[in-house]
């Protein structure tokens, strides 16, 4: 078992119910920038519960999503039979074993980039994408380590009883950012969008999402306790104006 399948085992019906899905404006915006004109195709790297293979399918001829958790790609092809859409196939896979799903119009890569082998995964990809088409990366803020407001504070707090989660830092900044990366791969015209996401929080959506993190089995443990926890301390519901990035590089562009 490979460290992420690791990480996110027990996740998958917390994450497909609980994590937020993408702008639609940004998944506009990126197929756009790849020329997807309902004829190409698309690979989905660590697709997760497949929400972004799902998002492309209407602007793609074939979407091919991949991911090394056997619960995830279950919840992926969940959502594909749940959605209807018919040019979806989901299956298990990494960026380590990437090799025939070429020709590629764009690969999404979605809040997993941290995760691959990244300069080798984007010399394969590059190897397998056609001229002018693309990779992108979406990615936001992890409000639970980053975000600034008093009640995820409080979360965080409590994630602490019970887990040993990553130190909360509120906003960063990085000398190099996944622009950067893409930078000094064979793909050019990187560029970076943000998107707005107004949401909304729930005691039960805060809990489903914590349940969500891969650093957060033991809290999965002691599910009860935790969610009792926060509901001692926090009412909710909260609303929060998320900012998504959406990075893309072309390859002979």
């Amino acid at each position: 078992m490979t460290d992420p399948e690791r990480r996110f085992a027990g996740t998958a019906p917390h994450y497909a119910a609980h994590r937020p899905g993408y702008p639609a404006q940004a998944v506009t915006d990126v197929a756009d920038r790849a020329g997807l004109d309902g004829s190409g195709r698309v690979l989905d790297v660590g697709t997760g519960t497949g929400r972004l293979a799902v998002a492309f399918a209407d602007r793609a001829g074939e979407v091919v999503a991949i991911d090394p958790n056997p619960a995830m790609v279950e919840r992926a092809r969940e959502r594909v039979s749940h959605t209807g859409v018919a040019n979806v196939t989901v299956r298990n896979g990494s960026d380590t074993d990437l090799g025939d799903e070429g020709p590629l119009r764009l690969t999404t890569i979605g809040r997993a980039f941290h995760w691959l082998d990244q300069e080798r995964t984007l010399a394969r990809l590059a190897a397998m994408t056609e001229p002018g088409g693309g990779v992108a990366l979406f990615d936001d803020e992890g409000w639970l380590l980053r975000g600034t407001a008093s009640w995820q504070a409080t979360v965080y707090d409590v994630v602490s009883e019970f887990a040993d989660p990553p130190e909360r830092t509120g906003p960063q900044t990085y000398e190099r950012t996944w622009a950067d990366v893409i930078r000094a791969s064979q793909f050019s015209g990187v560029e970076t969008r943000e998107y707005e996401q107004e949401q909304v929080w729930t005691i039960e959506s805060i809990v489903g999402y914590v349940l969500s993190l891969s650093y957060c089995d033991p809290v999965r443990e002691e599910r009860e306790a935790f969610e009792r926890a926060v509901r001692a301390r926090l009412d909710g519901p909260y609303e929060r104006t998320a900012t998504v990035e959406a990075t893309v590089g072309l390859l002979g562009e």
